[in-house]
């Protein structure tokens, strides 16, 4: 496949790496440092869950990367089967014009990012007809531009056609992912797996960045609270028309459980660690928009307005400073 990677972070340098490695078609659609690391460095991808400086599971030596988004196309041989938009939702809109280019009649392009607002933001860029929203699970992190460290399992990604359909397209892209090291698949309910992601990870950054507390403490000390967000985000999906209950998992804030008991003590999302920072985050694309769709639908999230009111005025001071 033809496969245009948008962002070379903890995500897109984690789903690159794999699918260049694999033998895939990969181009990075990057800027200025990024850019500059890659062509100068290629990239690299290391496990980490035994600790620095990690196993290489990856590595790229020279990678195909360009500003251009047409410079990529035609390096490619046309435009690509496949786009992975990996930056922040902050960035969506502005991709809006490099997206258009890069999508061509069958071109489908896949959102990664965590919450609920960033297949709709593609889709304004390109159409429903382009979006197969996806849910991408991994703890990666960038220590510097074209170095990737991920902890624990390979990862997976799910994706689907926005009309719950499963196509040529979408089974195409989960194998090349399978191919690639990435556990991949087309789920029943892609809008249900999107919400069973933000029932967990949101959730974990919400509450980590309000009480500055990795998932070791929140599973613990902070249970009870861990456990009512959770469910407050399960009652929000319900409200519009999405049940998180599985044959495997009839209880979705059980599930959710499990996947914190199961993860490192010490793991962090990205937008828990850019507020640790004093940085811009995802707090109002991620929290915010949670909190406005349980005001929309009529159901109370205390606890998630808790921590936005929290966290609110230290991103507005985040932000200020830029």
């Amino acid at each position: 496949m033809r496969i245009v990677v948008i962002g070379a972070g903890g995500i897109g340098g984690w789903l690159g790496a794999r699918l260049a490695a694999s033998g895939q078609q990969v181009g990075f659609l990057v800027h200025d440092r990024t850019l500059a690391a890659l062509r100068s460095g290629g990239l690299t991808l290391r496990d980490c869950s035994g600790g620095e400086p990690g196993t290489v599971t990856a590595r790229i030596e020279t990678p195909l990367a360009s500003d251009d988004p047409r410079a990529l196309t035609e390096t490619l041989g046309g435009q690509p089967d496949l786009v992975l938009v990996t930056t922040k939702v902050d960035a969506l809109v502005g991709l809006a014009p490099a997206l258009r280019v890069l999508t061509g009649p069958d071109t489908g392009v896949v959102s990664t990012q965590n919450g609920i607002s960033a297949p709709g933001v593609l889709a304004d860029a390109v159409g429903t007809q382009h979006v197969l929203p996806g849910v991408a699970r991994v703890y990666s992190a960038i220590v510097s531009p074209g170095d990737v460290r991920t902890i624990g399992s390979a990862g997976s990604l799910a994706l689907g056609e926005w009309d719950g359909s499963t196509t040529a397209r979408s089974r195409a892209s989960a194998r090349a992912l399978e191919a690639a090291g990435i556990r991949a698949w087309v789920p029943g309910s892609i809008w249900a797996e999107l919400w069973r992601k933000v029932s967990f990870v949101v959730v974990q950054g919400s509450l980590g960045a309000a009480a500055n507390a990795p998932i070791g403490v929140l599973r613990t000390d902070l249970r009870d609270a861990f456990t009512r967000a959770v469910g407050e985000v399960i009652a929000v999906a319900a409200a519009q028309g999405h049940d998180l209950a599985t044959d495997d998992a009839p209880d979705p804030v059980a599930a959710a459980l499990r996947m914190a008991d199961a993860q490192p003590a010490g793991a962090t999302t990205s937008m828990q660690r850019d507020i640790a920072a004093g940085l811009p985050s995802e707090l109002d694309a991620q929290l915010g928009a949670l909190c406005r769709a349980g005001d929309e639908a009529g159901v109370p999230t205390p606890v998630l307005d808790l921590a936005h009111s929290v966290l609110a005025p230290q991103e507005a001071a985040a932000r200020a400073r830029v």
